[in-house]
């Protein structure tokens, strides 16, 4: 028994260690060229976060109000919580729109110690800035 909640305790900080995580990037090198037909372009934009679910209850999550932190219980790993995590950037860039969205979005179960109940979660979006 001792063995077992030994195991468990171990499994349980491993996947702490590793929930959780967001970032936003941004770049504009764009070397001379064009990202859209119309207006310039400011920047390519693109964001990320991934989590830990219970069934469907996130447990731990990267935030995608604060970028680079970790969030507990707050469901940001889907596309319209990136989405609007990518366009406050864009806006803060002083750009006046963003084209090119592009979504994936991502789940894969958590094998121990019981199949099918613990999710990881991941979402990544990105699209150019325009003024």
């Amino acid at each position: 028994m001792k063995k077992k909640l030994m195991l468990l305790l171990v499994m349980a900080g491993a996947a702490a260690l590793f929930t959780g995580c967001s970032s936003l990037q941004s770049s504009n090198a764009f070397n001379g060229q064009k990202i859209t037909a119309s207006g310039t372009g400011v920047a390519h934009v693109s964001g990320y976060t991934s989590g830990l679910y219970l069934l469907w209850i996130p447990i731990f999550t990267g935030s995608a109000v604060d970028p680079g932190t970790i969030a507990f219980n707050e469901d940001s790993c889907n596309v319209s919580a990136v989405t609007n995590m990518i366009t406050k950037k864009s806006k803060s860039l002083k750009a006046s729109r963003t084209i090119d969205l592009v979504s994936s979005a991502s789940s894969a179960t958590i094998p121990v110690p019981f199949p099918y109940i613990f999710y990881w979660r991941t979402v990544t979006v990105s699209g150019n800035a325009v003024r």
